[in-house]
């Protein structure tokens, strides 16, 4: 694989059930314009429950910059009533990437479940 090669993540998102899978690894050039549809599209949900899976791998700062934004449109959506669940999932004894998971979580103002895959 290429330096240059995006390595780009499964994004599943249900707008019916607000059910929202994140998987793989995320590594991109151009990472906001692959993330901003996708929240825009959370921006323009309206269900009363979103349950957030974030099973990546491996990712890049501005995936998780992008993942902040995304946990910011989750927290409004939390204030106007929905309620929101956000599951991190890290390999089991991956500190490093648990504690990725617990900033994102401090920074959001979300609460987070942490399971080990």
């Amino acid at each position: 694989m290429s330096e240059n090669e995006d390595i780009i993540p499964n994004i599943r998102f249900n707008p019916t059930t607000g059910l929202i899978r994140i998987e793989g690894r995320s590594a991109m050039r151009d990472v906001q314009d692959f993330y901003l549809p996708f929240i825009e599209q959370i921006k323009n949900t309206t269900v009363p429950t979103f349950i957030v899976e974030i099973k990546l791998e491996h990712f890049d700062t501005g995936t998780m910059k992008c993942l902040y934004q995304m946990m910011l449109e989750l927290k409004e959506k939390q204030a106007m009533g929905a309620m929101v669940m956000v599951r991190w999932f890290s390999e089991e004894g991956d500190e490093d990437h648990k504690e990725l998971g617990e900033d994102l979580e401090s920074r959001s103002g979300l609460k987070f479940n942490y399971v080990n895959k």
